[in-house]
């Protein structure tokens, strides 16, 4: 990587003397951002560029060139790379499109590429990329004119599947204030992709955030794993929100776990921010730029009382607890006020105060003297003579935090050049909406109230147990009894049950479980049993039992001759709260737990929660709470709590399944019936692929 970021020599492949050449930007953002290595153009003409001679081929270049950018026809770039290879340059940055991207001629090009950058040990970028920028070097690849003053330096990293993205999150992020340290464009993601560049960035001194941009996300566990790990604040865009994976659903857990929804749930696993906009990246690098929040108590301290009950709103949305302010200390703060009008409470409203010096003084002594996790300080003024000491202000609020590595978020409002010149006289990040301030505040908080990181996917046990293998040796939709068995083997609450084929084997089973009993009829091809008619519920006595049993096996097992396997007989159970548990295994993340409100109600309610496996106890306890309606579980109306620790083994059950069985690719578990002690699953379905 360092040959792609820290390169000591350049050859920009494409270059020619035509006014409108895109490979002559490539040479031109070099010269302007001061890249000081020599610098060799190719083409396919030779001439002058930029005053440097354009070479006519790849064979015309000096030994050793660090990295090549190519800029040249799709169908080019084969040949290209070989020459490259044959020359001895290792690292290349592929700017062209026309690949995979484009059509299935250009996904062939693409495997050639590869085939031929395989060959000689070539590492690259792209193809169809805007490139990469190392402020630190002036390394500037885009083709695209950038203005060196446009882009600040700084210490956030930008990794962005879109070549437009990246230049818009390295112009925004430096129009805040922060600047950028790295900026990759990554393309295609031919070669390298978003988890090679994330673990150079971890140990990249320059990079203290690091903000991704991704479409999609092939290795997302591995992503997740290192981001999790990682000491350095990691925020995730991920777009392209709404594509549904294109298996059909065979459960509940398939229906309701889109795509997206996991990808939101394992970013909050693994403790990565996840941005819902430019702007909201560029406000929660601000916020961790911030010394870290380090608890729910907020001080906020206004210049205006609506601003301020805009900022408690926000607060309390947020989770944050607005502390009270001590008698001692509201009597001090008053002392400043020019009228005795208004009461010292947090929020707290300086409004009667004119000296904004007075306003960083008694920041300071709330910090020492109340020691809040986050103080939020909004200030509201204009320009002119209020301009210039709201800068000197400004400018002791960014010594503050450093001071006392307290995290202060400043919060202005003003005119937009007034802002501008504020931002550029203070080292604190410099906010402009309070909500999105009170949000970077909380990302801080998640993030570093996280007692544990992603745990890595340990590999799939050697042996399992004889009953698994039995049942496993099934493919396609397993019938409820195997579906049990499987998961009783790994711990999941389960009751007696028995298969018949008969109505005297019927009666003997219903006799020894003790009536009333349910009966379920066996096909693979029968996926939600109560739609179709294929259960019988409180059965309450053998004639009711013949009846019921005629009615299955007369009506429904005829028309599913295929796969057909018999009649379930269960003790039937009554009360209880009836929740759903669920596993997935998702291209991208691996094993997946899903927790809800069960029976018929779950995806009317779309009420649920997802983890990814291996789950820890504290793990499964936030997936409970995390569902709105998992209050009912903790009593209501004089109704008993329903035995939660019961309910968390069997979550942990699932996810032990989930690991160890790689053949499953969906369980669902629905009901599982919460009693005030103990557990029992009464259905439940699981999908093999061999």
């Amino acid at each position: 990587m360092d040959k792609i970021f820290c390169p000591e020599s350049i050859a920009v492949i494409g270059v020619s003397e035509r006014p409108d050449n895109l490979a002559a930007g490539i040479v031109g953002n070099l010269q302007r951002f001061g890249y000081a290595g020599p610098i060799y153009a190719v083409g396919r003409q030779p001439g002058m560029r930029d005053d440097i001679p354009i070479l006519p081929s790849v064979e015309a270049l000096p030994e050793a060139v660090d990295l090549a950018v190519i800029l040249t026809p799709a169908a080019t770039v084969p040949d290209l790379m070989d020459a490259c290879g044959r020359k001895g340059i290792r690292r290349a940055v592929i700017e062209s499109g026309g690949f995979s991207e484009f059509s299935e001629a250009g996904r062939a090009l693409e495997k050639q590429v590869r085939t031929v950058a395989r060959r000689w040990g070539i590492r690259f970028v792209g193809p169809n990329c805007i490139s990469v920028i190392n402020t630190e070097t002036g390394l500037c690849l885009p083709f695209t004119y950038l203005d060196p003053a446009a882009l600040r330096r700084g210490p956030v990293s930008v990794l962005a599947q879109s070549g437009g993205v990246s230049i818009t999150y390295a112009l925004l992020l430096s129009e805040a204030g922060l600047g950028v340290n790295k900026v990759v464009s990554m393309g295609n993601k031919a070669d390298l992709d978003e988890v090679d560049y994330l673990t150079y960035l971890l140990d990249d001194p320059g990079t203290e955030i690091i903000c991704l941009y991704l479409e999609s996300m092939e290795a997302g566990r591995r992503l997740l794993e290192l981001a999790s790990a990682s000491p350095k604040p990691v925020i995730v865009q991920k777009v392209n929100r709404t594509s549904a994976s294109t298996q059909i659903a065979l459960s509940h857990t398939a229906a309701l776990a889109n795509d997206d929804r996991i990808v939101d749930a394992a970013l909050r696993q693994a403790g990565v921010a996840r941005a819902v906009s430019f702007d909201d990246g560029v406000r929660l690098a601000q916020g961790f730029t911030l010394p870290p929040v380090r608890g729910r108590d907020l001080l906020v301290i206004s210049r205006s009382g609506g601003h301020a009950v805009v900022a408690a709103d926000a607060a309390d949305a947020a989770g944050f607890r607005l502390m009270p302010i001590p008698q001692d200390f509201a009597d001090h703060v008053r002392q400043s006020f020019r009228a005795d009008v208004i009461a010292p409470t947090n929020p707290l409203d300086l409004g009667t105060v004119f000296d904004f010096t007075v306003y960083a003084q008694i920041t300071e002594e709330a910090l020492h003297r109340l020691d809040p996790a986050a103080l939020l300080l909004i200030h509201t003024y204009s320009a002119g003579s209020e301009g210039e000491i709201s800068r000197r202000m400004a400018r002791r609020i960014g010594e503050l935090i450093q001071a006392l590595n307290k995290p202060i978020a400043l919060c202005a409002f003003s005119q937009q050049d007034e802002i501008e010149r504020l931002k550029a006289h203070t080292t604190a990040p410099v906010f402009t909406e309070i909500e999105a301030a009170v949000r970077a505040l909380a990302a801080s908080r998640e993030r570093y109230a996280r007692s544990s990181v992603l745990v890595p996917l340990p590999p799939p046990p050697k042996e399992r147990p004889h009953e698994v293998e039995g049942v496993l040796k099934y493919s396609g939709v397993l019938t409820t009894d195997l579906s049990l068995g499987l998961c009783a083997a790994y711990g999941v609450p389960t009751d007696e049950w028995a298969v018949v084929e008969d109505m005297d084997g019927a009666a003997l089973v219903a006799a020894a479980l003790g009536y009333p009993v349910v009966l379920k009829l066996l096909a693979p091809a029968v996926i939600h049993k109560s739609d179709l008619g294929g259960v019988m519920l409180n059965i309450a006595d053998r004639k009711a039992l013949q009846q019921a049993f005629v009615a299955l096996t007369e009506q429904l097992a005829l028309e599913m001759q295929d796969g057909y396997r018999g009649v379930l007989v269960q003790r039937m159970f009554s009360g209880g709260r009836e929740v759903i548990l669920g596993g997935k295994r998702d291209p991208s993340f691996g094993p997946v737990v899903m927790f809800g409100l069960g029976g018929i109600y779950v995806e009317t309610f779309d009420d649920v929660a997802f983890r990814l496996a291996p789950l820890s106890r504290a793990e499964a306890e936030e997936m409970i709470a995390e569902v709105r309606g998992s209050r009912l579980l903790y009593g209501i109306r004089g109704q008993p709590p329903a035995d939660m620790e019961a309910l968390v083994t069997a979550l942990l059950a699932v996810s032990d399944l989930m690991v160890a069985c790689p053949e499953v690719v969906e369980v669902d578990i629905n009901p599982l019936l919460v009693f005030a002690e103990g557990a029992v699953a009464v259905d439940a379905r699981v999908v093999v692929r061999q």
